[in-house]
């Protein structure tokens, strides 16, 4: 919701109480997700905290898109030339705000943490446990985890992300036209790689044994990248690895 001068953005909470959240500055975009988030030209995106109307955090970036993981762990910030995954950190906000610690004017400033930075363009993105997927503006399909960039498809025109489908595998997008076309992607292996990411390790190895042999060198590299070299060659079947 827009206004011409101060801006007020009004929401309702979880019990259906309307607030109201005021902003000194013009406000051009909000987004959902796990925090409110709302985008200034001037001082660029600001996140609220639903409940309260709190300012959260404050950082100097001009977003085109923002997508919040489903449990509120990470989100990425897509830009009009890369993109950036921050982990966010619920338990630093309220020892701040308990403390009254690390407050700025721009917010508390252990909110966020910085995971990565990629020089590239997102134009339709989800988030599938901690892992991101996303199309790009070179029409490919990938996902972000753990620091490390996966290519699941070179799409042959632009395909837009419609959902993902679990249980059957399966990752599904369609055009203007309407038409629609699927790629395999293994829930088991992101689920692994979501463990991983949690340092679960009770659930990665109960999850282990569902990923396909054909599949194990792939995650073997993504333990390696993430420090785990003794499970990596436990796990990976490549005979040089």
């Amino acid at each position: 919701m827009l206004s011409e001068s101060l801006t007020s953005v009004s929401n309702s909470s979880k019990t259906l109480k309307k607030r109201s959240l005021s902003s000194q500055t013009l406000v051009v975009n909000i987004y959902g997700g796990y925090l409110l988030g709302c985008r200034s030209s001037s001082t660029g995106l600001a996140f609220y905290d639903w409940e309260t109307q709190e300012l959260v955090r404050r950082i100097e970036i001009q977003p085109r898109q923002v997508f919040w993981s489903e449990n509120g762990d990470y989100v990425c910030i897509a830009t009009d030339e890369n993109y950036f995954i921050l982990k966010y950190s619920p338990e630093a906000v309220a020892n701040a705000r308990e403390n009254k610690e690390g407050l700025t004017e721009d917010g508390i400033e252990d909110a966020f943490d910085l995971v990565g930075e990629v020089q590239e363009i997102v134009k339709t993105g989800k988030w599938v446990g901690d892992c991101f997927i996303y199309t790009n503006s070179v029409n490919r399909l990938n996902y972000y985890v753990g620091g490390e960039i996966v290519t699941i498809a070179h799409l042959d025109r632009t395909l837009y992300l419609i959902g993902y489908i679990p249980k059957d595998n399966r990752l599904y997008l369609g055009d203007k036209e309407l038409n629609v076309v699927s790629y395999e992607l293994l829930v088991s292996v992101l689920e692994y790689q979501t463990a991983v990411m949690r340092r679960d390790f009770d659930t990665a190895d109960r999850v282990l044994p569902t990923i396909p042999p054909a599949h194990r060198t792939r995650v073997a590299h993504f333990l390696e990248k993430q420090g785990f070299k003794k499970q990596a060659l436990a796990v990976s079947t490549d005979p040089e690895h």
